[in-house]
């Protein structure tokens, strides 16, 4: 299901954002490193696919 835009915080993590809450890149992120927002980055492309 499509969600509010969120990316990780976590430097090591790629530059995407996420809006897909099934995405299996995106529930990797633990709360602690999500941010709401797109931060100016791309959408992943799994959430693309969806």
């Amino acid at each position: 299901m499509k969600v509010g835009s969120y990316y990780s915080t976590n430097d090591s993590d790629p530059d995407v954002y996420h809006n897909h809450d099934d995405c299996p890149t995106g529930q990797q992120i633990p709360l602690a490193n999500r941010a709401s927002g797109t931060n100016g980055y791309r959408l992943c492309e799994q959430c693309a696919k969806k």
